[in-house]
């Protein structure tokens, strides 16, 4: 077993490792009612204790004792210490919650640091829009009254060493959205600022807000497709051409999903009809996505959560954005899904899928471990890697989302004989300040798989490093960024601020959005003259988990 039977109405779940121990637990976001509100129900945060051991439930201890309406959780260092807290967004015009960690799995209430307001939140994601070095909130809120008959705006907290404030007045377009169930950051003109993708159920489109830098939000919805009944946004660079592709939820005829293909010119065209024909976008009434690299081939696939008899299905991607259907879960009949992530639970170098269960009341939650799923052996990658101000910019990821401190085992700047850690700051984009302009930007992935590309001005020949390690170079760059934790097993997510996460083209010394420069031998060392340096690490403790019938296997097509 590994969290054993649950009750509760689960809205979504998130993975992360909250007691330092470098396995990843699970917590449920948990809250009856669907568009107004049935019962509050406590969160629940189970600890991984390793591999073959049950979960340990200390819900309690973790959250207090009182019940919530909660819609999201996230779990990220908000205050700079070094320590991931939690912030939990809460619902039907109820107050959110702040909790900081010690690093070791305890945690302090400290709601007093947000805004002090009763408010709907179907969603929340943190990124530092501002540039000043701390991560802020985004929050898609529903407005008063039930949410199917309400509209509200999307509002940014901005965070000042664990005190967040509203400025959504001054900083947001005033667009209502009709009942939000999911909004993400990412930076979709590749300008290394993180902008914002809303879905809308009861819109007749979806909204897209372009940042500006400095954390203020202008209205650029006229450049995404238009359909309604959106309930998910999902980023990564599907296609290979360096630019985020989109995968959405539920607004495609008969309840069909959609992809939407970056322009490269901050823009979207519906691309559904090329890359995810009719048999293969199987219709009915899903709910969210994710992305996992199930195959190890080096490109991102997702998998699907059904809703009300809509199978949960694993999609392929033929690494240039075609999507095949599959069936790799088993049982794969999960009736009230509402929320979907992945992680390597056992360390066992295989993906894992966790859902969380709430519309329907007689499913618990559900984990499914990765069986026939091949090992992780694709390096990591890296792109946009551009230094800006003296301070190295990238996109970071290892082929999943969202990009979590527990993807990495390290991700550094190499320069001048020296390793500095680089800070995760929303999406899949990192920063950090080297001792020197030229040198090597190395991720390693839990799996122990290294990817390095250098930096700075080119010195004109191929990298090697003083073992005799060369590098090699990918033909597709993405850059949907992995996020890593520093050597030390810290969360990266803020920490000083390494210098502005944008700028004009005028101000970048060096920008690659072309093809990545990968190192996947092991590498020793550290070169005073730019080689990369990075040390392989064995992967940290493994995660646990056993759960009997419940298992992610050999896909089966459809046909």
């Amino acid at each position: 077993m590994t969290i054993g039977a649950t009750a509760e109405w689960s809205n979504k779940v998130e993975l992360a490792d909250i007691d330092g121990d470098g396995r990843v637990d699970v917590l449920f976001a948990n809250g009856a009612g669907y568009a107004s509100p049935e019962a509050p129900e406590p969160n629940r945060a189970f600890l991984n204790q390793g591999p073959g051991m049950p979960f340990t439930d200390v819900s309690e201890e973790v959250f207090g004792p009182e019940p919530d309406f909660t819609r999201a959780i996230k779990v990220r260092d908000l205050d700079g210490d070094g320590n991931v807290d939690l912030i939990v967004a809460n619902t039907f015009e109820t107050q959110s919650r702040l909790y900081l960690g010690d690093g070791e799995g305890g945690f302090t209430e400290a709601s007093d640091n947000l805004p002090q307001a009763p408010h709907s939140f179907g969603d929340v994601e943190l990124g530092d829009v501002d540039g000043d070095g701390d991560l802020d909130a985004v929050l898609a809120d529903w407005g008063p009254g039930a949410a199917n008959q309400s509209s509200g705006v999307t509002r940014l907290w901005l965070n000042d060493g664990g005190v967040f404030t509203d400025v959504t007045d001054t900083n947001m377009p005033d667009a209502l959205v009709a009942w939000s169930w999911e909004l993400e950051l990412a930076d979709v003109d590749n300008d290394l600022d993180l902008d914002v993708l809303v879905s809308c159920k009861s819109c007749s489109g979806s909204y897209m807000f372009v940042n500006d830098g400095a954390g203020v939000f202008t209205d650029a919805s006229d450049k995404l497709p238009q359909y309604a009944n959106n309930y998910e946004f999902e980023a990564i660079d599907l296609t290979g051409d360096g630019y985020l592709d989109l995968v959405t939820i539920n607004d495609g005829p008969m309840g069909r999903e959609h992809v939407f293909v970056n322009d490269g010119a901050g823009g979207f065209v519906d691309g559904t009809a090329d890359l995810w024909p009719d048999a293969d976008n199987i219709p009915g009434d899903d709910n969210m996505v994710a992305f996992l690299d199930y195959e190890s081939d080096g490109d991102p696939d997702f998998v699907i959560a059904g809703l009300f008899g809509s199978d949960d299905r694993l999609m392929l991607n033929s690494g240039d954005g075609h999507l095949e259907v599959v069936d790799a879960f088993m049982p794969a009949n999960s009736q009230g899904t509402l929320g979907i992530a992945v992680a390597d639970l056992d360390g066992d170098k295989k993906i894992d899928v966790v859902l969380s269960e709430g519309e329907a009341p007689q499913s618990a939650d559900r984990v499914f471990l990765g069986v026939d799923v091949a090992e992780d052996t694709a390096a990591p990658k890296i792109s946009l890697v551009t230094l800006v101000d003296g301070s190295v910019v990238a996109r970071i990821h290892d082929n999943k989302t969202p990009v979590m401190p527990h993807d990495f085992q390290s991700v550094v700047l190499v320069a001048g004989g020296t390793e500095v850690p680089m800070q995760w700051y929303g999406e899949a984009l990192w920063r950090g300040t080297p001792r020197e302009a030229f040198g090597q930007l190395c991720a390693v992935d839990a799996a122990g798989n290294e990817t390095c590309q250098m930096f700075g001005e080119d010195p004109g020949e191929t990298g090697t490093d003083t073992d005799g390690t060369t590098t090699s170079t990918t033909e597709d760059p993405d850059p949907t960024t992995t996020t890593t934790a520093p050597t030390t097993g810290g969360d990266p997510t803020t920490g000083p601020g390494p210098g502005p996460t944008t700028g004009e083209p005028g101000t970048t010394t060096d920008a690659t959005t072309g093809d990545d420069t990968a190192s996947t031998g092991d590498t020793a060392g550290t070169d005073d003259d730019g080689g990369c340096g990075c040390r392989q690490q064995s992967p940290g403790s493994a995660g646990l988990l056993s759960l009997g019938v419940l298992a992610l296997l050999r896909p089966r097509r459809r046909r």
